[in-house]
């Protein structure tokens, strides 16, 4: 069980991406001496991602969960998550790893002795990015360093190891955050509240497709909002403390109000970071009164 592993993907309607995940995977996979199974769960039910998974000379599992919503195809990738393996990684079908990436998160995971790890996520524009975004820094992740102890994990470079999710007990992901994300901070959240370590490896690099339709201010906007008022929500769920939170939440508005006019006046322009901490803050006070803006809402 030592170096079993299970590699879990959610996939809907992006053929393209996942065939160039799974690609990445098999040169990461060959490049070490584990024993590695990869779970595929297509939340589309007429199956756009059989062609690829099924085929693919990785050999993953490829399993179809009808019922829409990204908690829901998680939790069916959980279904597999059996006690041979010692951990499962999660990540996401717009984004590939780097040749070294596995190595990387496994040892450190061994070596450290934590219980969740997180990689970074290196946004990749497949055409040159608009001029505002690559000045204000916006799809540029906070820089840690190999070791940081993080509060928040996300689910699209991340291992989980086994035993602490059972310690945790097992739990699944929150319907109730299916249309709006947040899933992966609540359902992270309540296993750091069992008493889980979790670490940031610099090494464990995986690149993440920034498509144009989010290369906008109204949509960078819209996820500061939505991700500050997931927060709020997840610390109401599990009867945390919100004076806290909510004092990050003074401090977010007022660095985003003081700082935007002073980059205007230094002729920057528009700066991420505090554009992103004003509206955060913003969400963060929506989610007091149960505001919640739908990042995953189908059409057609």
């Amino acid at each position: 069980m030592a170096d079993n592993y299970l590699i879990a993907i959610a996939t809907y309607r992006r053929p393209a991406g996942l065939q160039r995940l799974l690609d990445s995977l098999e040169v990461a996979i060959a490049s070490t001496n584990l024993n590695v199974d990869i779970v595929v769960v297509d939340n589309d039910a007429e199956e756009s991602g059989r062609s690829v998974a099924a085929t693919h000379p990785i050999g993953a599992t490829y399993v179809v969960e009808p019922e829409p919503g990204i908690s829901a195809a998680r939790n069916r990738a959980l279904d597999h998550f059996g006690d041979q393996y010692r951990a499962v990684i999660f990540v996401d079908d717009d984004e590939w790893v780097q040749p070294e990436w596995l190595a990387a998160l496994t040892t450190f995971a061994t070596q450290s002795q934590a219980d969740v790890v997180v990689g970074p996520v290196v946004s990749a524009f497949l055409q040159p990015a608009p001029e505002w975004v690559v000045r204000g820094g916006f799809f540029t992740g906070r820089a840690h360093a190999t070791g940081d102890r993080l509060r928040h994990a996300p689910t699209h470079n991340t291992l989980l190891v086994r035993d602490m999710w059972v310690r945790a007990g097992s739990p699944r992901f929150d319907p109730s955050f299916s249309k709006t994300g947040g899933e992966d901070t609540d359902f992270f959240y309540g296993i750091s509240l069992s008493g889980a370590v979790m670490l940031f490896c610099a090494e464990a690099v995986v690149h993440e497709e920034v498509p144009p339709d989010r290369q906008t201010l109204q949509w960078v906007r819209r996820r500061a909002i939505r991700e500050g008022a997931n927060e709020t929500r997840v610390l109401r769920k599990h009867h945390d403390s919100l004076l806290a939170a909510l004092g990050r939440a003074v401090r977010s508005a007022i660095y985003g109000i003081v700082f935007l006019p002073v980059e205007f006046a230094r002729r920057r322009g528009i700066q991420a970071r505090p554009y992103f901490s004003l509206f955060y803050a913003y969400g963060q006070f929506a989610g007091l009164f149960n505001y919640q803006v739908e990042g995953y809402t189908r059409t057609g």
